[in-house]
């Protein structure tokens, strides 16, 4: 791993990256990949499999799976739950998996690259864009 602080990749910068929709999101995902300081998790992984296309799905799985994954706990799944409610009660609302996400990125301190702008709502979360 690079000196530099690791970085999560929300399912919508994979989805973006791999279909190159976007040159400064590929430049980035390249570099950050080339820089050894792409993570995951199995949230993200289960995501993109729904999406994954029959001719895509090994292609993108292998660099997926080569990936380092931080594990997903039972105490992000509380605290997951606990933030969805504290944002529920400002009036926002983020899908579970996206909780979960930054519950991981919050425990560890992993800086998260997302597309979404809903994780802007969510507290000392650190947020890359492109």
């Amino acid at each position: 791993m690079s000196d530099e602080p690791q970085v999560l990749l929300d399912t919508s910068v994979w989805v973006d990256a791999l279909r190159g929709r976007t040159a400064t999101v590929v430049e980035a995902v390249r570099d950050l990949l080339r820089e050894d300081r792409v993570v995951s998790c199995d949230v993200v992984g289960a995501e993109l499999r729904v999406g994954l296309r029959d001719r895509e799905r090994r292609k993108v799985l292998d660099l997926f799976n080569a990936v380092p994954n931080v594990s997903v706990e039972s105490a992000d799944w509380e605290a997951a739950g606990d933030l969805g409610a504290r944002l529920r009660l400002r009036g926002v609302t983020l899908p579970l998996t996206d909780l979960l996400v930054a519950e991981v990125c919050l425990r560890h301190e992993i800086e998260l690259f997302s597309l979404d702008g809903h994780f802007e709502h969510v507290p000392g979360l650190k947020l890359r864009r492109a």
